[in-house]
């Protein structure tokens, strides 16, 4: 019988970098609208952030493997989110040393040396909830294996050979 392996870290790696990369050219082109009523919702970011997406969602998942059977929703959420600004001002304190951060948040209220800002605060929380109830649950349920005409899956979404 094949065997069926989930993905690997590489794997999990690449569909958050994606997710991650999308849903900030989403964001920016969303925000462009509101800010600017501008109907072309030119959304943009860069080739910076697909890593730094991929890296953070991992260390996100790692802690919502530990986290998830003894600490509220509310609380792990917290904890995301200060993991998050703790990434995007460590990966953008070292792009600016080499003056490749594509991001200045010094226009925005409650900025930090224009790498991070409290105004994406309710963003970044509710995001890591949706992250963690979707994202990281259904990217952990995807697996390598054998072709779709080997096994089928049962009502409960359970796979068995044909």
């Amino acid at each position: 019988m094949d065997t069926i392996s989930p993905l690997t870290s590489l794997g999990r790696f690449y569909i958050y970098a994606i997710h991650g990369y999308a849903t900030e050219v989403m964001f920016t082109a969303i925000w462009e609208f509101v800010v600017n009523l501008n109907w072309k919702f030119p959304g943009n970011t860069s080739v910076w952030s697909f890593p730094m997406y991929g890296l953070s969602l991992l260390m996100v998942e790692y802690l919502y493997l530990r986290l998830r059977h003894n600490t509220p929703v509310y609380v792990r959420a917290l904890i995301y989110t200060i993991w998050t600004y703790l990434w995007e001002f460590s990966t953008g304190y070292v792009l600016k040393y080499f003056d490749a951060c594509p991001w200045d948040y010094t226009p925005f209220e409650g900025d930090f040396m224009g790498l991070v800002t409290l105004e994406y605060f309710p963003f970044w929380y509710f995001g890591s909830i949706f992250l963690e109830q979707v994202i990281i649950r259904y990217t952990r349920r995807l697996y390598f294996g054998p072709s779709s005409d080997i096994f089928e899956s049962d009502k409960n979404g359970k796979l068995k050979q044909k």
